[in-house]
């Protein structure tokens, strides 16, 4: 992301409730934006297109493309874009599949907020 460069956060998740809730806890953050929102995984790859973000938060579960198939080609358009999938549905087999498709780390949709936006944190901290 570079030294002083705050998140700039596309979320995708095909949940309307949800994509809100994370809005609102990431523009919480002192010059955090979230730069768009896309409901599945093909509208993800023409929103990250339009607005260059720098940190990707997937969902799995998706119509039309999950997360995973999304990150796949997220990773060839934009390989140093951070990918983040935020899920209810992770096993071990899950997390090394996402990993091997580019996401960086997984996260667990019932953890507490705070791991969430933690885990954020942390990526702006070490692309700084």
């Amino acid at each position: 992301m570079g030294e002083g460069v705050l998140p700039r956060i596309l979320i995708v998740d095909d949940s309307a409730p949800l994509r809100k809730s994370l809005r609102r806890c990431f523009e919480c953050e002192p010059g955090w934006q979230v730069s768009g929102e896309a409901t599945n995984g093909k509208e993800a790859i023409q929103k990250a297109c339009e607005l260059h973000p720098n940190i990707i938060l997937l969902d799995l579960s998706m119509p039309e493309m999950n997360g995973l198939e999304a990150a796949k080609a997220l990773k060839k358009l934009m390989p140093s874009v951070p990918l983040v999938m935020f899920t209810s549905f992770v096993t071990a087999n899950l997390e090394r599949e996402a990993l091997a498709c580019g996401i960086c780390r997984v996260i667990v949709k019932s953890d507490p907020m705070g791991k969430l936006v933690g885990c954020v944190r942390s990526m702006v901290a070490e692309a700084a």
